[in-house]
């Protein structure tokens, strides 16, 4: 088995800084609304008895509808550029983009520009969100893919958390409009560190296989995987081997977006890796972190008070992402979900019955307290059990050949569940109060059902490996091989690694 080397984790880390970019850009925008000189500037209001309410909620349903759109279009245009450019180079241009659109968001000024500028920066980061998962993946080792890849979730809700507090930070200064334009503003900072560290950064193992560069392909796996107790390096050419002649093998398949949709086992796995996305939406993942400032307004919470709410209620998903880093390959994916969604189930129940109970028909302190608590007992379990989990499960299910193209939409329908549930947010919320909550309850128990008897586990093994869990050959096992086989295959491997000294003497 290989080893995680303290290279990998770096570059790992630093290929992440693509999911911080995504999620500070997306929680900027949350913290803004919360800010008095936005509504001022833009000229809305967030008086329930104004004649412009309404308005006003339509105009921030659009900004997050629009944003989510060029999210899609972000994360389906960057399947195809990671098969053709390659996952690095895609990562620096997706980050020019962001650092583009987030420059222009913060440089708005009217409602029209910002709605559309909005959108660029969404496209940007909803490739980012699209890429950094499908490079963790291939970069990892079968034992810690788990904890590598779930540095996408860490690193995504770090960026909600630190925009939560530079929001809060900023709604005391004196000057209204830096306010609103100083959190959207920083979001060029992150972007900028990703577009310098895909220039450092290798490229995937696993796609130089699929374009036939076998001797960078296995300089970089080397690299990434090399073990001082092991100076032959059998265990990383043992994994090289079976990357290779697994790739070779599948280079055949149908691939592309037609080749998903009409292969019988590909679509097997684009339905577990898209439902997983959509399955977060629709137990109110970012609706309840897009509209949270909203939400404790509602409560009876006023001030600088929602915004301080909304950095710890981030810091508590962080803190679970982390924890999840630690558990996740051992707990499993599979039953990381189900504890996951099951959790926030339950706090979705308490925050239904406290918000309609205690908040609307009888107001009551007592259970505005109780509300809040739900919502902080809600994203403890989604940080811990589903967030890294959910893009884990969706970036390790595909094989290389269509693996990019896979992730692209398993994120376009995370991106386009938030458009279904967060644009109504504002307006929902403002109107039916409490029963929106009951559409999220309702597809949570649904989305447990389904996963209960659809979902098989992934942990362990190798993603060349994974290809049996869906009826399809596997060329080459290795974490589960016999002592035969695993002999037979080292013979073979230390037979071409010969072949290969003896050509390097002789050039």
């Amino acid at each position: 088995m290989t080893k995680t080397t303290v290279y990998n984790v770096a570059v790992a880390m630093t290929a992440a800084w693509g999911s911080f970019t995504y999620g500070f850009g997306f929680a900027s925008f949350s913290t803004s609304i919360g800010q008095p000189g936005f509504y001022t500037y833009f000229g809305l209001t967030t008086e329930p008895t104004a004649p412009n309410y309404a308005y006003s909620n339509h105009i921030l349903g659009a900004i997050q509808a629009l944003f989510f759109f060029g999210a899609c279009l972000g994360a389906l245009g960057g399947g195809p550029c990671a098969d053709w450019l390659g996952r690095r180079l895609t990562l620096f241009f997706a980050a020019l983009v962001s650092i583009v659109g987030g420059a222009l968001t913060a440089g708005s000024v009217h409602i029209a520009m910002l709605i559309v500028v909005r959108a660029l920066q969404g496209a940007g980061l909803g490739c980012l969100a699209t890429l950094v998962p499908i490079y963790l993946a291939e970069a990892s080792t079968p034992a810690r893919r788990g904890m590598l890849t779930s540095l996408h979730g860490v690193f995504l809700v770090s960026g909600y958390t630190i925009s939560g507090w530079v929001g809060f930070g900023c709604y005391f200064s004196k000057n209204l409009t830096f306010g609103w334009r100083g959190p959207l503003a920083f979001t060029t900072i992150p972007a900028i560190v990703v577009a310098l560290g895909a220039l450092w950064i290798p490229e995937s193992p696993r796609f130089l296989l699929m374009k036939g560069e076998h001797e960078q392909a296995w300089t970089v796996l080397s690299r990434l995987h090399r073990d001082a107790d092991d100076p032959d390096e059998l265990a990383a050419h043992e994994e090289f081997y079976q990357m290779r002649v697994q790739i070779e093998y599948e280079r055949s398949n149908p691939s592309g977006y037609w080749g998903i949709l009409t292969t019988k086992s590909y679509r097997h796995r684009a339905f577990l890796a898209c439902f997983v996305q959509f399955a977060a939406q629709s137990a109110a993942a970012l609706t309840i972190s897009s509209y949270s400032v909203l939400i404790y307004n509602e409560l009876g919470l006023t001030g600088w008070v929602p915004l301080l709410l909304y950095a710890c209620y981030t810091l508590i998903g962080a803190l679970g992402n982390v924890i999840a880093v630690f558990v996740i390959d051992k707990i499993g994916r599979r039953p990381s979900l189900l504890i996951g969604f099951t959790g926030c189930l339950i706090a979705l129940i308490l925050e239904t019955a406290m918000v309609g109970e205690f908040v609307e028909a009888h107001p009551n302190a007592a259970g505005q307290k109780v509300a809040v608590f739900a919502i902080f007992f809600y994203v403890f379990f989604y940080g811990i059990f589903l967030d890294a989990a959910s893009f884990v499960y969706s970036s390790e299910v595909y094989p290389t050949n269509i693996r990019s193209r896979g992730v692209a939409m398993a994120t376009f329908t995370y991106f386009a569940g938030c458009i279904l549930y967060v644009t109504p947010g504002a307006t929902a919320f403002a109107n039916i109060g409490w029963k929106y909550f009951l559409v999220f309850v309702i597809m949570t128990v649904f989305s447990i059902v389904i996963m209960w008897f659809t979902f098989p586990e992934t942990k362990g093994k190798s993603l060349e490996e994974l290809a049996e869990l869906f009826g399809e050959t596997v060329v080459i096992h290795l974490t589960d091989a016999t002592e035969e086989e695993k002999n037979k295959m080292d013979m073979e491997i230390k037979a071409e690694i010969n072949v290969a000294h003896v050509e390097r003497l002789g050039e």
